[in-house]
């Protein structure tokens, strides 16, 4: 079974209208602490409350676990989703990590398995929701250089977030959810952008060929 990326495009663009998402970076662990399905929790926080050192817990997760992870418990007839997360990384990790649990539970994986294809779907959708397409637009239609520096500063996502979003198939997202998205953070987008104007980038490696990830873009 191939990983079904344009759902997974559509249900972040449809979370980021439904939090009313309007400026970036962009930060995964209110939307998880509003959901009554969720339980967020730090790797400390658990620790403390079955009396173990961190170290253990992070341990017990596995190798694959090392920055978040979610497991799903049957309550009353229903889903709870419980996050755990490694607080001791720099926000930059723990921001994608979030998002892609994110992605876990808003795709619906039930966590019975942890397998390539929901993994490809779940980073998927984090990289949407992080670094919304339409906002690239923005960038690239406002005649700024697209750079590793200029996104990063925009979005949060670090080089390797970004290199993995280059690799990303392109979808096709319905042209109403991205100017939805769009309008959203457009002011958000015009400030940034007069910051840009006042002060100059220094030069970076260079975005503006975003490949595939681009594909399937409509206003």
């Amino acid at each position: 079974m191939n990983p079904d990326y344009q759902t997974a495009a559509i249900k972040a663009a449809e979370t980021l209208i439904e939090y009313g998402i309007c400026s970036s970076p962009i930060d995964p662990l209110p939307i998880l602490k509003k959901r009554p399905d969720v339980l967020v929790l730090s790797y400390a926080e658990i620790s403390a409350d079955v009396c173990a050192e961190r170290k253990q817990i992070v341990s017990l997760f596995g190798e694959k676990s090392q920055d978040a992870v979610t497991s799903v418990h049957l309550l009353e007839g229903k889903n709870v989703y419980v996050v755990g997360f490694n607080q001791m990384l720099p926000n930059y990790m723990t921001q994608r990590a979030l998002a892609r649990e994110l992605g876990h539970i808003v795709l619906g994986h039930n966590g019975s398995r942890e397998d390539e294809v929901r993994t490809a779907e779940a980073k998927c959708f984090a990289h949407h929701f992080l670094c919304p397409r339409p906002l690239i637009h923005m960038v690239q239609a406002s005649g700024l250089r697209l750079t590793t520096e200029l996104l990063g500063n925009l979005t949060g996502c670090y080089e390797r977030c970004l290199y993995c979003m280059r690799h990303t198939p392109g979808v096709e997202v319905p042209p109403e959810l991205n100017r939805a998205v769009r309008d959203q953070m457009k002011e958000h987008f015009v400030n940034f952008f007069e910051f840009q104007r006042v002060v100059s980038l220094s030069d970076g490696s260079a975005l503006a060929d975003f490949g595939s990830y681009m594909d399937g873009y409509a206003e």
